[in-house]
């Protein structure tokens, strides 16, 4: 275990305040972004951009628009962690927050294909791509300029704040249609679902000017005057991906692996489950989506909960029984789900959001962990988005798409019950390691240098 005495950090308490609200807002708009694509995608776009397939097949194609920029978020992290790792992470994730709103407003601005015909369809799925590379580099940074400005012992819950975001921002996606689907009525279908897209435009600048207060942390400063001094010596700077690709790449795939299954069961429920609900069950719009915002109000809640036990009893422990409970849950949400019942309904939602907040609250601490300084923001960008490609993109693609050819909803629960439990296993292999300084993780990862006690200085964290 690495000496506590230097796991600390001279952040000040207001600068410290700033870079969490920052992140928080971030987050916000990236999964706000997300909550209101999504939603869209399973209840608008089949049927406005995709009009000329049959229903089912514009609902799989309306899929594949969400899995599309699920696609470009892995390469985001690797274009934005290269500078996040060489620039800096604040003026990294300044632009990322403007190219991500700006697209975002977009989409609600874009004509459909009764307007221009298959060109809308190509539009939106431009539009989706921006905000995937965009989103690729922001929750990493986020959660790597959080984390280097956490107090000891207090790493974990300074990371909540890209995941309170999170929570707040699919929130607030979710409250924006609860009021626009009722006040439009009949209009919902034209111009309404494009007002939650709009106003993005407030979050967007509100995120910029807290953006735009924050310093740089002391862990890449140091790292900054480390570059800046070698390139003045001739010496080239190196990619951080490739370091990722050579030293830490088994870090990347048990971290991906940790979250894909607890990222999936999440997903479907804002995606597959609420077509599915609304198709089958005979659940109406607006009743799902008041149901999505009281689960996540409770998500939210439990966000810093999580992290705060992560941080004295540690991350993994906190991680391993979230994980376990959501592998015996992954089953019980079919039978919820299709019983038709509100209280099932309800319930069914509740404690999926529920156990994915003791997932996801100790997830940043653990992944901030796994990689060096020199491409922290490249490695966690990497292994969050590939999580969210697979949980996120492809998974929702997949459920729907063997929906729609006459598979039933058991092998899809299965299939995600097998993934959280492989999720389990990934996390097992993970060290304990909540005490060790950022400064001090070796180039290797999941490694960290002790102080010197004899011949051996070097142990596994």
């Amino acid at each position: 275990m690495a000496d506590q005495s230097k796991a600390t950090t001279t952040t000040e308490p207001s600068q410290a305040g700033r870079v969490w609200a920052s992140s928080f807002i971030g987050g916000a708009i990236e999964f706000y972004d997300f909550s209101i694509y999504s939603t869209a995608a399973s209840l608008v776009f089949a049927s406005l951009f995709f009009s000329e397939l049959p229903p089912a097949i514009g609902l799989v194609a309306s899929f594949g628009t969400l899995a599309a920029g699920y696609a470009a978020r892995p390469i985001g992290g690797i274009i934005f962690g290269h500078f996040g790792d060489k620039v800096g992470r604040k003026k990294t994730l300044i632009i990322t927050i403007v190219v991500m709103g700006l697209a975002t407003f977009l989409v609600g601005l874009l004509p459909t294909t009764a307007m221009v015909g298959p060109a809308a369809a190509v539009m939106l799925i431009t539009l989706r791509l921006i905000q995937g590379l965009a989103v690729g580099g922001e929750w990493g940074g986020g959660v790597v300029l959080t984390s280097e400005h956490a107090p000891k012992g207090r790493r974990a819950l300074m990371g909540t704040a890209t995941t309170m975001g999170s929570a707040a921002g699919l929130l607030l996606g979710f409250g924006a249609f609860a009021i626009v689907i009722p006040a439009t009525g009949d209009n919902f279908m034209t111009w309404g679902w494009r007002i939650p897209f709009l106003v993005t435009v407030v979050l967007f600048i509100l995120a910029i000017y807290m953006r735009l207060r924050v310093k740089e942390s002391e862990t890449m400063v140091k790292r900054r005057a480390e570059i800046i001094e070698a390139e003045a010596a001739g010496q080239k700077f190196e990619n951080p991906f490739g370091a990722v690709l050579r030293s830490n790449w088994r870090w990347v795939i048990i971290g991906a692996l940790i979250f894909t299954g607890p990222f999936l069961i999440q997903n479907l429920m804002l995606t597959f489950w609420v077509a599915y609900s609304v198709g089958t069950s005979g659940i109406s719009q607006g009743t799902i989506v008041n149901v999505g915002m009281i689960a996540l109000a409770v998500c939210l809640v439990l966000l810093p909960v999580a992290a705060m036990l992560g941080d004295k009893y540690g991350q993994r422990k906190v991680i391993l029984w979230g994980i376990g409970l959501q592998v015996i849950n992954s089953i019980l949400v079919v039978p919820m789900l299709s019983s038709g019942s509100f209280g099932m309904l309800i319930t069914s939602y509740v404690l999926v959001f529920a156990i994915h907040a003791f997932i996801l609250g100790p997830l940043t601490a653990v992944y901030v962990e796994l990689f060096p300084t020199k491409n922290r923001y490249t490695g966690v960008s990497v292994t969050y988005q590939l999580a969210s490609l697979l949980g996120g993109g492809l998974g929702p693609l997949a459920a729907q798409s063997l929906f729609a050819s006459g598979v039933n909803v058991w092998p899809i629960a299965l299939g995600v019950t097998v993934l959280c439990a492989v999720a389990f296993l990934a996390t097992l292999t993970v060290r304990k390691s909540e005490e060790i300084d950022l400064h001090d993780i070796a180039d290797d990862g999941g490694r960290i240098v002790e102080p010197v006690r004899g011949p051996a200085a070097v142990s596994n964290g």
